[in-house]
């Protein structure tokens, strides 16, 4: 059964000549180790506009946030050891940000002057400073301002989840650590007073795989059958809701993320056109605007799991199809 609920150079000369400068060129910080100030950064980033959106010029500050303190200390090597951050924004989250109307600006707060929109793609790496040598370990602090700026399209709510927007980088490019997690919320109230949607699934939220053969299932073979998720957002809410989707296992046991344990020897799949669906995990629709329904397509597969007997009788299992807005 499915039950379903809404949820809110270099080219090396070898030469005599050229031994001069090479110590310059192989600068670089080596062994970080984070200090006892912590390893990562966890950012959250949540605002709620109450007025008129129609009203908020771009480049208006919707809301700014200053990380938490935390840092590395490395062994420098040359005379100039630059220290970048990198991002690791994902294309997805980016394109929620300028497509839900925001831009997100980020500034080094430790000696830095420069608010860098690190929603544009291809945006350099931050210099954080260059360190002198030391090879018994010299430590830095790592501190970022961020601010959240109303971009060119409308603003509309979305969240983004906890993902990860980047790490730290020597002069050559290697990953040093300090890692930042992040997790932005936008919450439009007037642009949805009642935010609700209507969710139907097909053959009434049921999948029937019917009458299985053990001995085809322990041959190899499997059973599909098709699953479609309909939504459809109130009238009310003129500019749409953004829509995310997972599916929960009601305490029943997933093997390896995708994997639904029947308990008889058999497992369920969960697929779309973009691969498998790992249970527990959200997956972000789009902007589902009024009037505009949309359709998901799923196939469940069943399947014997390797190694276990296969037990004659009914199953069945009930998934919980979560959808957020």
């Amino acid at each position: 059964m499915l039950s379903l609920n809404n949820v809110r150079n270099k080219v090396l000369f070898i030469m005599t000549l050229c031994i001069l400068g090479i110590s310059q060129a192989f600068a670089t910080a080596t062994n970080c180790q984070p200090s006892a100030m912590g390893d990562h950064i966890d950012l959250y980033i949540g605002f709620d506009i109450t007025n008129n959106t129609t009203t908020i010029a771009p480049g208006t500050i919707l809301a700014s946030q200053q990380s938490s303190f935390i840092g590395l200390i490395c062994h420098f090597t040359g005379e100039r050891n630059n220290i970048y951050f990198r991002s690791a924004m994902p294309e997805n989250i980016r394109d929620m940000f300028t497509s839900n109307g925001v831009e997100i600006f980020q500034r080094y707060n430790v000696g830095g002057t420069i608010d860098y929109n690190i929603t544009q793609p291809g945006h350099s790496d931050i210099l954080l400073g260059s360190w002198g040598e030391g090879t018994n370990g010299n430590g830095f602090g790592i501190r970022y301002m961020f601010t959240v700026k109303k971009g060119a399209a409308n603003l509309k709510p979305f969240d983004t989840g906890v993902f990860q927007l980047g790490y730290h980088i020597n002069e050559e490019g290697q990953n040093i650590g300090a890692p930042i997690y992040a997790r932005f919320v936008g919450n439009l109230t007037l642009l949805c007073p009642t935010p609700k949607v209507d969710i139907t699934a097909s053959n009434g939220g049921s999948v029937n795989f019917g009458t299985i053969s053990p001995q085809d299932m322990r041959s190899g073979g499997v059973v599909s059958k098709a699953l479609n998720l309909n939504m459809k957002v109130n009238p009310e809410c003129e500019t749409g809701l953004n829509i995310s989707v997972r599916f929960e296992p009601n305490n029943s046991t997933v093997l390896d993320n995708k994997n639904l344990d029947m308990e008889n020897g058999l497992q369920v799949l969960l697929s779309n056109s973009s691969g498998d669906v790992n249970y527990n995990e959200s997956y972000f629709v789009g902007d589902l605007q009024p009037f505009v329904p949309v359709n998901l397509p799923y196939t469940a597969t069943l399947s014997h799991i390797p190694g276990r007997d296969i037990v004659s009788g009914p199953f069945s299992k009930t998934i919980r199809v979560v959808v957020s807005y």
